[in-house]
């Protein structure tokens, strides 16, 4: 039946991104900026993944071309499915092809090479809090989209085991024991691919650390805390056992879509992941009822945290800043298009007009639930002037798999290299 749901919700994309457009259609904003004689042509680099195939990007950019016949944007992606977007656009740039427009992620790796344009905040007059993700006071990237990230889990399990959502620290230990106390593995954890472990560490960094202290990133920035602070080493400490002792042995060989399936072929009772794996509930072939509770800290569960760092950037050279300007907005504010890219995936809204379109049974659960939480960014993507300083995410990607792999890891040792890297940075960044 998901899998009838998921064609049907697919075709219903499609169409509707080949339909004809009405008079009030947004994508005609930023006509009055084009000079309708001229022609303009753009390169729009978009992060394709199994379930946003080039396909699915063309829908916005072939109904924005109609209203802009005088417009032509070609999409750019990465070469093969082992190339981050991230990675993508730094060789497109060292090349000299870096796009007009882009989806963007890692601002902090482009903005002190000058390389990004900087929006006017009357250019952002369409998103609800455009203090989010500055640097310098500035805004470089537009978010499309708000995610959050905690664990998800089989209610039908939980029910037979007699299991609750834990409420702290302690009690979802005690879970764990309990599942694996009955012979199944708690946690579907795999770091074959080299960042589905790292969700679990920085879920626990935003509700241990930023719970307390939202600003730590940008004290971190400013060297008044360390990665090896005792604070962080205790989180350490937590991500470590919990990787070790209540995942598959075989975590190493797993990749990020072996463990998705593990689960959902209830060989696990939970993983820890973004709300983007809604997309896998609809897809994957399962009988059970998949609930959603946040990662808890020693106090309570209450603290959600929200990725809102990926969006839209334009390139500082575009020869079309106005017209890409445009387009971008179009992205983010056509109802129409911003109602399918949201249901993609289940994502959260950040405009100030509401998007409303079909919620599944578990959006709907995290949605209610998020109403009582308090929000903290993610720890790995915090962004504007808190974002981990260039080349750290990729360090803390190849840390959490050996803190998740080695039983003999001393954590404080790695975060104390963690420092030294973020001096590396910071070096390179004053240079």
């Amino acid at each position: 039946m998901k899998r009838l749901l998921l064609i049907i919700t697919i075709m219903t994309v499609i169409l509707a991104g080949c339909s004809g457009q009405n008079n009030n259609d947004p994508a005609t904003k930023g006509n009055e900026n084009v000079d309708k004689q001229e022609q303009v042509k753009l390169t729009f680099a978009v992060n394709e993944q199994p379930q946003l195939p080039i396909e699915f990007w063309e829908i916005p950019v072939k109904k924005f071309m109609e209203s802009h016949p005088n417009v032509t944007i070609e999409i750019v992606s990465q070469p093969s499915s082992n190339i981050s977007s991230r990675d993508h656009l730094k060789t497109l740039l060292a090349t000299g092809k870096f796009p007009d427009v882009m989806v963007m992620t890692s601002p902090g790796d482009f903005i002190n090479s000058g390389s990004l344009l900087a929006f006017d905040e009357a250019d952002l007059d369409y998103i609800a809090d455009t203090s989010v993700g500055k640097f310098e006071g500035k805004n470089y990237v537009v978010p499309y989209k708000k995610q959050v990230g905690g664990v998800f889990y089989n209610k039908d399990m939980f029910e037979e085991m007699g299991l609750q959502e834990p409420e702290n620290w302690e009690e979802f230990i005690a879970l764990n024991e309990a599942i694996k106390a009955k012979g199944t593995t708690p946690i579907s954890l795999g770091v074959k691919d080299g960042w589905p472990q790292l969700i679990t560490m920085s879920l626990l960094l935003s509700t241990d650390l930023l719970t307390d202290d939202p600003d730590w990133g940008k004290k971190r920035n400013a060297g008044e805390v360390a990665f090896a602070d005792d604070n962080v080493v205790k989180v350490a400490e937590k991500y470590k056992k919990l990787t070790q002792s209540f995942t598959d042995e075989s975590r190493s060989s797993i990749s990020y879509t072996q463990m998705i399936e593990a689960f959902y072929n209830e060989q696990t009772a939970m993983y820890i992941m973004g709300s983007w794996t809604q997309a896998d509930d609809i897809r994957l072939e399962h009988d059970f009822e998949v609930g959603f509770f946040p990662m808890p800290n020693d106090n309570d569960a209450n603290t959600i945290p929200v990725w809102l760092n990926e969006g839209l950037a334009i390139s500082a050279d575009t020869k079309h800043p106005e017209v890409a300007k445009a387009f971008v907005e179009f992205f983010v504010t056509d109802p129409e298009w911003a109602a399918q890219f949201l249901q993609s995936e289940m994502l959260f809204p950040v405009t100030k007009e509401e998007v409303e379109y079909d919620k599944s049974d578990l959006r709907m659960e995290i949605e209610e639930k998020m109403k009582g939480y308090k929000q903290v960014e993610n720890f790995y993507d915090m962004t504007g002037d808190a974002a981990l300083l260039p080349g750290l995410q990729s360090f803390f990607d190849k840390m959490t798999v050996r803190m998740a792999t080695d039983p003999n890891i001393d954590v404080k040792k790695e975060l104390e290299l963690m420092d030294k890297e973020w001096e590396k940075a910071n070096n390179n960044l004053n240079r």
